[in-house]
């Protein structure tokens, strides 16, 4: 089992070793209670979030597919 709050300031690395970012928060889907990103920071009125179906473990970092993109996500409340 793994806390959220270990999670937060985590660097996150791609399946090809390249700097992808850190964790700033974690999006939760709250009508199912499940993760469903990983978001990396603020640009503007979005926020960049990883979809966490493309990390691959997790662990002193965060590993994730190469090919995921990150998304801009509107804010919430």
């Amino acid at each position: 089992m793994l806390r959220l709050s270990k999670l937060q300031g985590l660097k996150i690395y791609n399946d090809k070793a390249k700097y992808v970012g850190s964790v700033w928060d974690v999006l939760l889907n709250d009508e199912e209670g499940r993760v469903v990103g990983l978001a990396l920071g603020k640009k503007g009125n979005s926020i960049l979030s990883l979809p966490f179906s493309n990390v691959l473990a997790i662990g002193d970092i965060v590993l994730a597919r190469s090919e995921a993109a990150v998304k801009e996500t509107p804010k919430g409340p």
